[in-house]
Parts: structure tokens; C-alpha cells; sequence
């Protein structure tokens, strides 16, 4: 019995961790081969392949999402996502840390120094009575939230994003 339960936790986790593996590891090669992927070609879509993602997508001039979205793929050369793709695969952490930077200054930064603003930002608005969560880099819809409440009480406009004003009112931002 426990066999057959150790083989079948096998095949779950195999067949979660391979749904995007094929156009993962494509766009992960062909990214390398044009200087704006150094990470580990292992076809994991994480925050090093969507920061290399976007890099290209704003090099391109596509839509920056840092997603394989059908014309970043046409634009590599690969031709669509593996039908094993979930129609309604949930929304990876990463795209949330590139929809919180979309529309300022720091949406071509490496994921490293976004996560190290958002860091930033969690401790300022935590000391300003906004945040409650863990400063721990994540883009969160607390954090999200927080940054709504924020720049609602500073004046500015509620998108919830690190917009220029927003990261200079936050003191994230060099003058």
C-alpha cells in the first residue's frame, strides 16, 4: 500500500512540475542565446526567466508583461505552449511583482533590485502605519492594498503600482 501511495505522490508532482517545462525551456534557450538569460536553462518559469522575459519584451517593443504571451513566443520563434498547459493555470507570484512595477521606472530592473524595493517599500509603509504583513520582497495584494491606502492619504493616484511619484513619496527613489 504504501508503494502504490508513494508512486502516486510521484506522478502528481511529475505532472505538475512539467505543464509549461517545453515552451519554458525553449524561450529559456533562445533567451540565452540572445544575452537576456544567464540563469539556468531548466524550463521552471521563475522570477529570472520573467525579468528575462520582460528585458526582451521591452527591447522588442511587445506588450511588457514578462509572461510567454503568444507574440513573445511568435517573436522567438517558438511556435505556442504545450497543450498540456491548464486553461486556468493560477497567476505565479512573479507576475505580481511585474504588475506592481508596470508603468514605472523600475519595470526593466533586475528582479533582484525589484525585490529589494519592495522590500524597501513593505518596511516604509509598515512604519507608516500602512502595512501590517512580513517585509519579505513579495508583491502581495496586502502590500498592494497598503500601497492604494497610501497614496490615497499622500494625493496621488490609487493604482496600487510603483509609479515615479509613488517610489519618490516612498523615499524608494533617488531625486
Amino acid at each position: 500500500m504504501k508503494v502504490l501511495v508513494r508512486l502516486a505522490v510521484l506522478l502528481v508532482l511529475a505532472s505538475s512540475a512539467v505543464w509549461a517545462d517545453d515552451a519554458v525551456l525553449a524561450a529559456q534557450q533562445k533567451l540565452q542565446k540572445l544575452g537576456y538569460y544567464t540563469g539556468r536553462i531548466d524550463g521552471q518559469y521563475g522570477s529570472q526567466t520573467a525579468a528575462a522575459i520582460r528585458r526582451y519584451q521591452v527591447a522588442e517593443n511587445l506588450r511588457v508583461t514578462g509572461d510567454l504571451t503568444p507574440q513573445t513566443l511568435r517573436s522567438l520563434g517558438i511556435s505556442s505552449a504545450p497543450s498540456s498547459v491548464p486553461a486556468a493555470a493560477p497567476v505565479p507570484q512573479y507576475v505580481a511583482i511585474a504588475q506592481i512595477f508596470k508603468g514605472g521606472p523600475y519595470i526593466t530592473a533586475p528582479t533582484e533590485f525589484q525585490i529589494a524595493t519592495i522590500r524597501r517599500a513593505q518596511k516604509n509603509l509598515k512604519l507608516l502605519g500602512f502595512y501590517a504583513g512580513p517585509v519579505d520582497g513579495q508583491a502581495t495584494p496586502a502590500l498592494v492594498a497598503a500601497l492604494k491606502a497610501w497614496q490615497k492619504d499622500a494625493g496621488f493616484r490609487q493604482t496600487g503600482r510603483f509609479d515615479e511619484s509613488t517610489l519618490k513619496g516612498l523615499d524608494l527613489m533617488g531625486n
